[in-house]
């Protein structure tokens, strides 16, 4: 089989217009994940609702819509919404690990209720308007909780299962459970994709050891820290130079539509904030870069500590590792 890269979804960073400036500038990727769409109301669909996924044609790598939610004729409506617009899967979210969202019996809290999965699944299929895929994790409080879940997904036709292997009460913290992963990656009837702690090609062949047979792979914030790993997971090698290009392409671009679609200066550059917390680890010195990015009161002062960015170095794998390290402690 093939080796096949996705994109993870971050809310509020991997809107449409980053997911149009990232395959416009990065290569490597053969699929992204938009973030999840939630409380749509199983009447009627406004398109404000998914205005971020209309129009998806713009980039040139195809999107897999997501959906976090437990009801029946709101997924199902969804889906018949996203197929009028040109979409062929849905993506259901049983992996969200905030406890906001889980103690609602929605992302991984519904892990503990394979009844309802099972309930909600059958309801799916008696009519489904699109292919459907499931992300999840190992469980909410417990790293067996998925076992009943995969059971459930076993007896449907699933395109495939996405897993974090972490609990969500571990969100990013403590180590990926491979071995865990490897049982219900085998346990599974349908193809498992692999998502989590991927930063570097060292890790990637590290993972790719332990896995065997492992070819599908979704990166997650290896990929917002460091734009070219997926290339360079291919084999490329991208030069300071052609990286420094675009990056900086890259970043206008962003800038460019947030200057135009977002009116408030605070809000604007707190979205770009957000975008920064993760690339600044490109960058050797990622901790005073983004604490210069970070301190910018206005868009002058932002654009001045990203040029300053612009004129240092790039950061080693190690450099890498230890930024992702910070981000997940």
């Amino acid at each position: 089989m093939d080796l096949k890269l996705s994109l993870a979804p971050f809310r509020g960073i991997t809107l449409k217009a980053y997911r149009t400036a990232f395959a416009g500038n990065f290569e490597g990727f053969d699929l992204f994940y938009a973030p999840f769409v939630s409380g749509t109301g199983r009447n009627r669909i406004k398109p404000s609702t998914i205005s971020d996924l209309l129009n998806e044609n713009e980039s040139s790598i195809p999107c897999v819509p997501q959906y976090l939610g437990n009801d029946p004729g709101e997924m199902l409506l969804l889906a018949e919404v996203l197929h009028d617009n040109g979409y062929n899967e849905l993506n259901w979210n049983l992996g969200c690990p905030f406890g906001r969202i889980a103690n609602k019996k929605r992302g991984c809290g519904l892990l503990q209720w394979p009844d309802e999965i099972d309930r909600i699944l059958e309801n799916y299929f008696r009519s489904p308007k699109l292919k459907l895929s499931v992300k999840t994790r190992l469980g909410f409080r417990h790293g067996d909780e998925i076992a009943g879940a995969v059971q459930v997904f076993n007896r449907y036709p699933l395109k495939n299962i996405i897993i974090h292997p972490r609990t969500g009460a571990q969100r990013y913290s403590g180590k990926a459970d491979l071995l865990t992963y490897h049982h219900y990656m085998n346990m599974s009837a349908h193809p498992v994709i692999y998502n989590g702690d991927i930063y570097s090609i060292a890790q990637y062949w590290k993972f790719k050891e332990l896995l065997p047979g492992q070819n599908e792979w979704m990166l997650g914030r290896g990929a917002l820290i460091d734009p070219f790993l997926a290339i360079r997971i291919r084999g490329g090698n991208p030069g300071p130079e052609e990286k420094r290009e675009k990056l900086w392409k890259f970043h206008n671009q962003l800038w460019e539509y947030a200057l135009e679609n977002i009116p408030d200066q605070r809000t604007r550059t707190g979205w770009m904030k957000a975008i920064w917390h993760y690339l600044s680890g490109s960058f050797s010195e990622s901790r005073e870069v983004f604490l210069g990015i970070k301190t910018a009161g206005s868009d002058a002062s932002y654009l001045e500590a990203v040029r300053k960015t612009f004129e240092s170095g790039f950061a080693s794998e190690s450099q890498i590792a230890e930024h992702f390290l910070r981000l997940s402690a």
